[in-house]
């Protein structure tokens, strides 16, 4: 008589190594995240792009410390706005546009500029003080040169002389 034996489930046998615990559970202190938020690829090129004529722009109305900073918090400010900024049809315009008018609030403009559109004032202000040419001038605002060359052409005398005296306030 032949026994027929049937076959036993082989049971697979642990190592006496307990199971990992979850890392919430782990004992051992997780080493530090990096808290630094992922940016967009466009956004960081951007940033690179026009960062340091951002940083000039700054300077020319508040000392190094407060320029640093003012673009740092604008930049912050672009980040958060960058899908809407980048939806516009001139994202580099927009930018500056934001941008300029953060640093006007850090910076109230002086008489006879006061009296000057927002946008005559940058072109006055990158080309008159800064030296930047207009074309220089206008790919940081986002304008094409020519509208750069006819709003510093436009502008009184006596506004194109300030802003070649405009110094960052203390």
């Amino acid at each position: 008589m032949t026994q027929h034996t049937t076959a036993q489930p082989r049971c697979i046998t642990t190592s006496r190594t307990p199971a990992p615990r979850p890392r919430s559970e782990s004992p051992h202190p997780r080493p530090p995240a990096s808290l630094t938020p992922a940016l967009p690829p466009a956004f960081e090129a951007f940033c690179t792009l026009h960062r340091h004529r951002y940083l000039d722009y700054a300077r020319a109305h508040l000392p190094e410390k407060d320029a640093h900073r003012v673009v740092r918090c604008a930049l912050g400010e672009l980040a958060v706005r960058w899908p809407h900024i980048v939806s516009h049809p001139n994202p580099v315009a927009r930018a500056w546009m934001l941008l300029s008018a953060y640093i006007r609030t850090q910076h109230p403009v002086p008489p006879p500029l006061s009296d000057c559109p927002p946008l005559q004032y940058d072109a006055l202000v990158l080309n008159c003080l800064l030296d930047y040419s207009s074309t220089a001038a206008a790919e940081v605002m986002g304008q094409d040169p020519s509208k750069i060359r006819y709003l510093v052409c436009s502008a009184p005398s006596q506004s194109r002389t300030a802003a070649r005296r405009l110094r960052p306030s203390r």
